[in-house]
């Protein structure tokens, strides 16, 4: 078997997308810590034709081996996330892996995505791949991780309430004034499929956590105002006691390049650094199918026009003494 191009899954392909999913590479954390890759279903779904059902999946085959990948497009939304690669990218693959992520970055824009991203370990083999598919670096992170345990009783806990409809707006603004604006473009707030825990302080919203539970663990993705830096670990603590899961699930928590200071907070609540990671977006490309052209109305249909005149105009000579006839001075009438 020879070179084929990237293309949509069908379901033809449905054999070599289980045969290599065990060994995928997860691109989503907060999807795969917390409920996990469903990506057979997905492409089981998305190769129905006539569907707009599962997630976009992309094979490409060279030869006997088979690459797989797939990307996650909420309806609403115009950023899509890449889920997984299968089998887990290695040396000397980089050709082939990069020609599926073009793939997939045109995949994503023919359904209105506006950008494409990833979550990588920047010393992953497949990083030289997504660089060379034009991926670039928007933020990093690192993803700290607490195990399972009973949570401690802290003195320093705080109060805090789950989020409500009228806080859309002081949340909005909270992250507007502390997230870079770099890292909005690439990763929008949304609270269609997450639980928010809200911190005030002095009648105002200092603190929000975006809470993400699923049956493999919890994620939290906290925001703090600079004036509650030193409360950060009691505020995370108190969070862990809204969460039911906490005692018997790990807990994972994103602490961004601008949050370093968070890393040593929270080892006061045992929590411990798990994995490093880049933040990779590219702009996704919307492919035009067909272009149609037509006749431009006028503007001013009944616009005025400039008058003709059938002839050369005449012109009159006359002497400037004789312009002047009648309109002398005094002193030319009086000889001088």
């Amino acid at each position: 078997m020879g070179e084929s191009e990237p293309r949509a899954v069908t379901p033809l392909d449905l054999p070599l997308v289980r045969r290599v999913l065990p060994q995928h590479l997860p691109l989503d954390m907060t999807a795969a810590l917390s409920r996990g890759i469903s990506g057979m279903e997905d492409a089981l779904l998305s190769a129905v034709p006539l569907t707009d059902l599962g997630a976009p999946t992309v094979v490409f085959r060279k030869n006997d081996c088979g690459y797989v990948g797939q990307l996650r497009l909420p309806g609403d939304k115009t950023v899509a996330h890449l889920t997984f690669l299968a089998p887990e990218p290695g040396e000397n693959e980089t050709h082939e892996w990069t020609r599926l992520l073009e793939a997939l970055t045109l995949e994503a824009g023919k359904r209105g995505a506006h950008l494409l991203k990833a979550e990588i370990d920047e010393n992953h083999p497949v990083f030289v791949a997504f660089r060379l598919a034009g991926f670039a670096v928007y933020a990093r992170h690192v993803i700290l991780r607490r195990a399972p345990r009973r949570i401690l009783n802290g003195t320093d806990a705080y109060s805090l309430r789950p989020q409500r409809d009228q806080d859309t707006i002081p949340i909005t603004t909270l992250y507007t004034n502390t997230v870079p604006r770099l890292l909005q473009l690439a990763e929008p707030l949304s609270g269609v499929e997450c639980n928010g825990l809200v911190y005030e302080r002095d009648g105002q919203i200092a603190g929000y956590l975006v809470i993400i539970e699923g049956k493999s663990g919890v994620v939290i993705k906290p925001y703090f105002h600079p004036e509650v830096y030193d409360q950060a670990a009691g505020i995370i603590l108190s969070a862990l006691k809204f969460i039911p899961r906490a005692e018997q699930q790990p807990v994972y928590l994103y602490a961004r390049a601008y949050q370093d200071w968070l890393r040593g907070a929270l080892e006061r609540v045992e929590f411990e650094p798990w994995a490093h990671q880049a933040l990779m977006v590219k702009y996704a490309l919307v492919r035009v199918e067909r272009v149609e052209t037509g006749p431009l109305p006028a503007l001013e249909p009944n616009h005025l026009r400039p008058p003709v005149i059938d002839g050369p105009i005449p012109l009159r000579k006359q002497s400037r003494l004789a312009k002047l006839n009648g309109r002398r001075p005094l002193w030319w009438r009086n000889g001088n």
